[in-house]
């Protein structure tokens, strides 16, 4: 009778929850921007990363909308937003067709910049102008809806909201006017916030800015609370996560003005992106965190992104330094050395050096790097230097619009990439 009882019960279990069980993968989710660890890394091993010689084994294209949202995943469904004509549109698709579930529209004149996050059944956006919404994550029906603008005097950035929303508990927190505001997730009420950029404010030079940024909320432990980096133009906080009370302030030496890779913990350090020191030479620095200020352990300017988050894999930082702004030089893939900021090698992956962009994640010892052309590259992490096991063309020749600012996802042995124009590209790296 207990096997018959046991046999019935993963009966029931599978008739329940089959259709979302990832069916060809380990049962990895990647359920905000960043991944799980907000660390651009991926637990997975048995995926291939020899496979895309010979070209990308691609299951399935989907038209998203355009803009930059990047992918969230919960089980066999993936969460993403885009434009379509006068509506941005939060889908949820089948990971393995790509196929619809659900849609919801809200009205909006401007492409998607942030990523959905899928927390406790529920799925939460923000707009560029400031529309937070909660959706329920199976069939998408509002739950709640607030104007962050509007409803929570929050000052809108230059190019809009961009910074991905974080769930700490019974909080949504986002990056907001100087060190972020944070709403309670079950009901969208606020619960704590901070004070507005004043009108003028010293910067590198006359930038477009309103003092707020682009970067997403990252959270740590310190003394048995929870805490998260937000910055602004007044430099990186961190603030109390469930009551807003700020723990410390760095400062910027110089303001740069469109701060948009997010700071990286790592243990009781903290690299960051993009500060201005050493005679107003843009550069990256690495802190570490006491009961008061951080100390700067090093400053360097070989690594300094304009898009795009770097990633640590044993001891050594790899990002894209430069981009396509207009004072950035051209970009190429770089390693630091974490302990002391040195530069190791550059790389353009076979590419006169130009404006562009490389994202990147790593898994299981590998880079994943996409460039803004569609082409993915998988390589060892190594500090060696850039080692090549495998790439493709994602779009495998097609002449189109080809704008990949948005970094690919590993997720469940297949790789995602978002093209800004509106294609989501899933392709098979599984063994």
């Amino acid at each position: 009778m207990k096997t018959l009882k046991a046999m019935f019960v993963v009966l029931v279990a599978v008739l329940l929850f089959g259709c979302d069980a990832p069916k060809g993968g380990q049962g990895f989710d990647w359920p905000r921007w960043g991944g799980p660890n907000a660390n651009w890394i991926s637990q997975e091993t048995n995926w291939n990363p020899n496979a895309l010689a010979g070209g990308p084994r691609v299951l399935w294209k989907a038209d998203v909308g355009i803009g930059y949202s990047n992918v969230a995943i919960k089980g066999n469904r993936i969460y993403t937003m885009g434009l379509k004509e006068d509506s941005n549109v939060v889908c949820c698709l089948n990971a393995e067709t790509g196929k619809t579930i659900w849609k919801h529209s809200f009205e909006s004149l401007d492409d998607s910049q942030s990523t959905p996050t899928v927390d406790a059944g529920s799925v939460y956006t923000l707009g560029k102008e400031g529309i937070l919404l909660c959706l329920n994550a199976q069939n998408g029906k509002l739950r709640w809806k607030k104007d962050i603008v509007g409803d929570y005097g929050a000052v809108e950035p230059f190019y809009g909201f961009a910074g991905s929303l974080v769930i700490e508990e019974k909080v949504v927190i986002v990056t907001a006017n100087t060190y972020g505001m944070a709403l309670n997730k079950n009901t969208g009420e606020m619960v704590w916030g901070s004070a507005k950029p004043p009108n003028g404010f010293p910067t590198y030079e006359p930038a477009a800015t309103t003092g707020t940024e682009y970067t997403t909320p990252v959270l740590f432990s310190h003394g048995g609370e929870r805490y998260a980096l937000i910055s602004s133009y007044a430099g990186l906080h961190a603030v109390n996560a469930k009551t807003g009370d700020l723990l410390w302030r760095h400062p910027w030496e110089l303001y740069f003005g469109c701060l948009e890779a997010d700071p990286l913990v790592i243990g009781n350090k903290i690299y960051v992106d993009g500060d201005f020191v050493q005679k107003k030479t843009r550069a990256s620095l690495l802190l570490r965190m006491t009961d008061a200020s951080p100390a700067v352990l090093w400053t360097s300017p070989d690594l300094v992104t304009d898009t795009t988050n770097p990633v640590l894999v044993d001891g050594y930082l790899y990002g894209c330094h430069g981009g396509p702004g207009a004072i950035s030089p051209p970009a190429s893939l770089r390693c630091l050395e974490l302990e002391t900021g040195r530069l190791l090698w550059q790389d353009t992956l076979g590419e006169p050096p130009r404006k562009g962009v490389f994202s990147l994640m790593a898994a299981d010892g590998k880079l994943i790097v996409l460039n803004d052309q569609g082409i993915l590259f998988i390589a060892e992490a190594s500090p060696a230097g850039f080692k090549l096991i495998s790439k493709a063309d994602v779009l495998r020749g097609e002449e189109t619009i080809r704008r990949f600012y948005t970094p690919p996802v590993l997720c469940n042995g297949r790789i995602y990439c978002r093209n800004y124009a509106g294609e989501l590209i899933c392709i098979d790296v599984r063994k």
